[in-house]
């Protein structure tokens, strides 16, 4: 588990780290300006370990059901669900992932009035969802169902779900998901939100605008304000995951 909990990639320069690396080429330093690195699969250390501790939890304690990832990207996630999952034995589970792997789709109104995602962002082909197996070592893929969550759910959701990761990063997308989620869960599973910003838990100064997500805790909250539960928010460095157990 080591090599997947810290396993990280750089992240590409941007605009202003381009400029200066043009300059100080032009100068004839040697010197270049790199990006801040992220973590493997557009997260962290700590939101991976809280995957890991949620998604172990419910497999210990053999809540009935499969696992899914909405929202799986480059896969950082999933190697650590898939993980979970083989070193557990025969469980008789199964993990799916949901993604287009083309990015995010157009913006609705309402996500495009957060002016924080465009059509195509987070793009994450499949071959580099699969080759993040082959990078860890495990031999086996989870179940992917590619397309548009629209077409994949609720249609392709198993029948019981234990565990959830829900990373859909608009409010469209979070609020089309959840209900067909949490319908499926069984008591006592856990679904955990890949991003879910409270600044009245987790003030962050500076957060920047792809890591509070406003359109998922607008969706949450909404989807929460009739339900019995809570979602509670855990840390994860520079932002913040969330999570509740079914009743």
């Amino acid at each position: 588990m080591d090599d997947i909990v810290v396993a990280r990639l750089n992240r590409p320069p941007g605009r202003r780290q381009r400029i200066a690396n043009q300059v100080l080429a032009r100068l004839g330093t040697g010197l270049r300006v790199a990006a801040r690195p992220y973590s493997w699969g557009y997260g962290n250390v700590e939101s991976r370990v809280n995957v890991f501790h949620l998604a172990s939890q419910t497999c210990a304690y053999n809540v009935p059901g499969d696992l899914v990832e909405v929202g799986c990207a480059l896969g950082g996630s999933s190697v650590v669900i898939q993980s979970v999952l083989s070193g557990g034995g025969e469980t008789g589970k199964s993990f799916h992932v949901y993604d287009s792997f083309e990015g995010l789709p157009e913006p609705s109104a309402t996500d495009a009035a957060d002016s924080v995602y465009r059509k195509g962002d987070m793009a994450a082909p499949l071959e580099r969802f699969e080759a993040s197996f082959r990078h860890i070592g495990l031999p086996s893929l989870p179940v992917i169902h590619r397309g548009w969550f629209d077409d994949t759910i609720p249609a392709q959701l198993p029948d019981r779900i234990s565990f959830a990761l829900i990373d859909c990063d608009l409010y469209t997308s979070t609020a089309h998901v959840l209900p067909h989620v949490y319908s499926r869960m069984s008591p006592g599973a856990i679904a955990m939100f890949g991003v879910y910003y409270d600044p009245a838990v987790y003030p962050c100064e500076g957060i920047q605008d792809t890591y509070a997500s406003p359109g998922v805790k607008r969706a949450t909250d909404e989807f929460f304000a009739d339900k019995p539960e809570r979602v509670s928010v855990l840390y994860a460095n520079e932002y913040s995951n969330g999570y509740f157990r079914k009743v």
